[in-house]
Protein backbone atom coordinates (compact mmCIF):
# COMPACT_ATOMS: atom_id res chain seq x y z
CA UNK A 1 0.00 0.00 0.00
CA UNK A 2 2.86 2.38 0.82
CA UNK A 3 4.40 1.63 -2.58
CA UNK A 4 1.13 2.62 -4.27
CA UNK A 5 0.88 5.94 -2.42
CA UNK A 6 4.58 6.64 -2.95
CA UNK A 7 4.25 6.05 -6.69
CA UNK A 8 1.09 8.16 -6.84
CA UNK A 9 2.83 11.01 -5.00
CA UNK A 10 5.81 10.93 -7.36
CA UNK A 11 3.49 10.94 -10.36
CA UNK A 12 1.59 13.97 -9.07
CA UNK A 13 4.82 15.84 -8.30
CA UNK A 14 6.19 15.14 -11.77
CA UNK A 15 2.96 16.39 -13.36
CA UNK A 16 3.19 19.62 -11.37
CA UNK A 17 6.85 20.08 -12.29
CA UNK A 18 6.10 19.46 -15.98
CA UNK A 19 3.37 22.10 -15.91
CA UNK A 20 5.81 24.59 -14.40
CA UNK A 21 8.60 23.89 -16.88
CA UNK A 22 6.98 25.08 -20.14
CA UNK A 23 9.18 27.47 -22.05
CA UNK A 24 8.10 29.60 -25.00
CA UNK A 25 9.92 28.40 -28.11
CA UNK A 26 13.02 30.44 -28.91
CA UNK A 27 12.83 32.65 -31.98
CA UNK A 28 9.45 31.31 -33.06
CA UNK A 29 8.41 32.44 -36.53
CA UNK A 30 4.77 32.67 -37.52
CA UNK A 31 4.63 33.83 -41.14
CA UNK A 32 3.40 30.94 -43.27
CA UNK A 33 0.37 28.72 -42.73
CA UNK A 34 2.65 25.75 -41.97
CA UNK A 35 4.44 27.74 -39.25
CA UNK A 36 1.30 27.71 -37.11
CA UNK A 37 0.85 23.94 -37.30
CA UNK A 38 4.45 23.45 -36.09
CA UNK A 39 3.65 25.22 -32.82
CA UNK A 40 0.30 23.62 -31.98
CA UNK A 41 1.82 21.33 -29.33
CA UNK A 42 3.60 24.33 -27.78
CA UNK A 43 0.35 26.30 -27.80
CA UNK A 44 -1.42 23.52 -25.90
CA UNK A 45 1.44 23.27 -23.40
CA UNK A 46 1.39 27.04 -22.90
CA UNK A 47 -2.37 26.99 -22.36
CA UNK A 48 -2.04 24.19 -19.80
CA UNK A 49 0.68 26.18 -18.02
CA UNK A 50 -1.57 29.24 -17.80
CA UNK A 51 -4.50 27.18 -16.53
CA UNK A 52 -2.46 25.35 -13.88
CA UNK A 53 -0.29 28.20 -12.64
CA UNK A 54 -1.86 30.58 -10.10
CA UNK A 55 -2.22 34.09 -11.51
CA UNK A 56 -0.03 35.63 -8.82
CA UNK A 57 2.99 33.40 -9.60
CA UNK A 58 5.68 34.02 -12.24
CA UNK A 59 4.07 37.13 -13.73
CA UNK A 60 6.95 37.74 -16.17
CA UNK A 61 6.69 34.21 -17.53
CA UNK A 62 2.90 34.57 -17.74
CA UNK A 63 3.34 37.72 -19.87
CA UNK A 64 5.81 35.94 -22.14
CA UNK A 65 3.44 32.99 -22.61
CA UNK A 66 0.47 35.33 -23.14
CA UNK A 67 2.38 37.14 -25.89
CA UNK A 68 3.29 33.88 -27.62
CA UNK A 69 -0.26 32.57 -27.42
CA UNK A 70 -1.86 35.84 -28.58
CA UNK A 71 0.55 36.03 -31.51
CA UNK A 72 -0.29 32.46 -32.48
CA UNK A 73 -4.06 32.85 -31.99
CA UNK A 74 -4.40 36.10 -33.92
CA UNK A 75 -2.59 34.70 -36.94
CA UNK A 76 -3.76 31.10 -36.89
CA UNK A 77 -5.28 30.03 -40.21
CA UNK A 78 -7.40 27.36 -38.51
CA UNK A 79 -8.53 28.59 -35.08
CA UNK A 80 -11.05 31.39 -35.48
CA UNK A 81 -12.34 32.98 -32.30
CA UNK A 82 -15.30 35.31 -32.34
CA UNK A 83 -15.63 37.58 -29.33
CA UNK A 84 -19.16 38.69 -28.57
CA UNK A 85 -19.68 41.43 -26.01
CA UNK A 86 -22.73 39.57 -24.70
CA UNK A 87 -20.49 36.62 -23.78
CA UNK A 88 -17.12 38.21 -22.99
CA UNK A 89 -18.49 40.75 -20.53
CA UNK A 90 -15.95 40.25 -17.75
CA UNK A 91 -13.00 42.35 -18.95
CA UNK A 92 -13.23 45.38 -16.66
CA UNK A 93 -12.51 43.89 -13.27
CA UNK A 94 -10.13 41.15 -14.50
CA UNK A 95 -8.67 41.74 -17.98
CA UNK A 96 -6.49 38.63 -17.56
CA UNK A 97 -9.60 36.51 -18.00
CA UNK A 98 -9.71 37.38 -21.72
CA UNK A 99 -6.62 35.28 -22.49
CA UNK A 100 -8.12 32.44 -20.44
CA UNK A 101 -11.31 32.61 -22.53
CA UNK A 102 -9.28 32.62 -25.76
CA UNK A 103 -7.19 29.72 -24.50
CA UNK A 104 -10.25 27.66 -23.59
CA UNK A 105 -11.67 28.13 -27.09
CA UNK A 106 -8.29 27.44 -28.74
CA UNK A 107 -7.64 24.30 -26.69
CA UNK A 108 -11.06 22.95 -27.60
CA UNK A 109 -10.51 23.70 -31.31
CA UNK A 110 -7.08 22.09 -31.47
CA UNK A 111 -7.95 19.00 -29.47
CA UNK A 112 -11.23 18.33 -31.28
CA UNK A 113 -10.31 19.64 -34.75
CA UNK A 114 -13.61 21.53 -34.57
CA UNK A 115 -12.77 25.00 -35.85
CA UNK A 116 -16.25 26.24 -36.75
CA UNK A 117 -18.48 25.53 -33.76
CA UNK A 118 -19.02 28.94 -32.16
CA UNK A 119 -21.36 27.58 -29.50
CA UNK A 120 -18.88 25.00 -28.17
CA UNK A 121 -15.98 27.41 -28.65
CA UNK A 122 -17.70 29.99 -26.46
CA UNK A 123 -18.74 27.32 -23.98
CA UNK A 124 -15.21 25.96 -23.60
CA UNK A 125 -13.90 29.51 -23.30
CA UNK A 126 -16.37 30.33 -20.54
CA UNK A 127 -15.77 27.03 -18.77
CA UNK A 128 -12.05 27.84 -18.72
CA UNK A 129 -12.81 31.31 -17.30
CA UNK A 130 -15.08 29.83 -14.63
CA UNK A 131 -12.53 27.22 -13.55
CA UNK A 132 -9.66 29.74 -13.54
CA UNK A 133 -11.74 32.32 -11.66
CA UNK A 134 -12.69 29.81 -8.98
CA UNK A 135 -9.08 28.59 -8.57
CA UNK A 136 -7.70 32.15 -8.41
CA UNK A 137 -10.55 33.89 -6.61
CA UNK A 138 -8.33 35.25 -3.85
CA UNK A 139 -6.14 37.02 -6.43
CA UNK A 140 -8.90 38.32 -8.72
CA UNK A 141 -11.50 41.00 -8.22
CA UNK A 142 -15.08 39.87 -7.71
CA UNK A 143 -16.85 39.74 -11.04
CA UNK A 144 -20.64 39.57 -11.07
CA UNK A 145 -20.68 38.41 -14.71
CA UNK A 146 -18.44 35.43 -13.99
CA UNK A 147 -20.46 34.71 -10.85
CA UNK A 148 -23.57 34.64 -13.09
CA UNK A 149 -21.84 32.16 -15.42
CA UNK A 150 -20.99 29.95 -12.44
CA UNK A 151 -24.67 29.89 -11.45
CA UNK A 152 -25.73 29.11 -15.04
CA UNK A 153 -23.19 26.29 -15.20
CA UNK A 154 -24.39 24.87 -11.87
CA UNK A 155 -27.96 24.88 -13.23
CA UNK A 156 -26.79 23.32 -16.55
CA UNK A 157 -28.01 26.42 -18.41
CA UNK A 158 -24.70 27.83 -19.65
CA UNK A 159 -25.03 26.32 -23.13
CA UNK A 160 -28.59 27.65 -23.43
CA UNK A 161 -27.38 31.15 -22.51
CA UNK A 162 -24.60 30.95 -25.09
CA UNK A 163 -27.00 29.80 -27.84
CA UNK A 164 -29.22 32.81 -27.14
CA UNK A 165 -26.30 35.24 -27.28
CA UNK A 166 -24.13 33.98 -30.14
Amino acid sequence: MNLFFGTLTLLLISLCITAQEFEVPNNYALKEKDDYAKYEADVLKGIDWLFKTPINIKSDKRKEINTFLMTWMTGSPTVRIEIKQEIVNFLKPNPDLLIIFLCGWTKYSLESNDYKNKILGNQKGLEAVIEFYIKNKENLKKDNNVEKYIKLQNKSKLEEYIKKNV
